[in-house]
């Protein structure tokens, strides 16, 4: 149902503890996929082989690697994701109520941390339809701005 698509960084710890947490969603088969797009890292490439992530090469700025991750993603929705925030317990509960009732809407996912998070929650990523995903696309903000998304709070 939903390809991930998870930026990978140089913190490969972080990384290693995102796909940890898709891990449980993944044998619930709401995630379909993982597409890892790294930039040649050779820890990123053994992490994407131990995790069964289907990785794709491509550097530059975080709207090329996602247009990247995005143009190979074969679930009917998309979530972007980084390293960090890492998506803490709880997550897939207002996704999936998102999905079933959210009538196709695109949709940011956020949660707070301290104090200031509270005013400004962290973003963990855009949930979005692949039909959707805009064609100039770009970071996650201009995504979620382009597709109008909903605040997914958890």
């Amino acid at each position: 149902m939903i390809s991930v698509v998870l930026i990978a960084s140089e913190d490969l710890a972080g990384l290693a503890a995102q796909l940890a947490m898709l891990v449980p969603a993944a044998v619930d088969g709401l995630v379909k996929e993982v597409v890892l797009v790294g930039d040649g890292h050779p820890g990123v490439e053994a992490l994407a082989e131990d995790s069964g992530a289907r990785l794709v090469t491509a550097s530059g700025e975080v709207a090329t690697r996602l247009t990247a991750g995005v143009a190979v993603a074969r679930g009917d929705w998309i979530l972007t994701l980084r390293a960090d925030p890492v998506l803490r317990e709880g997550w897939r509960e207002p996704v999936e109520k998102h999905l079933a009732g959210g009538a196709g809407a695109a949709a940011v996912l956020t949660a707070p941390g301290p104090f200031f998070d509270k005013l400004f929650p962290r973003l963990h990523g855009v949930l979005a339809r692949r039909l959707d995903w805009p064609a100039s696309g770009g970071d996650e903000k201009a995504v979620a701005r382009a597709l109008r998304a909903k605040r997914l709070g958890y």
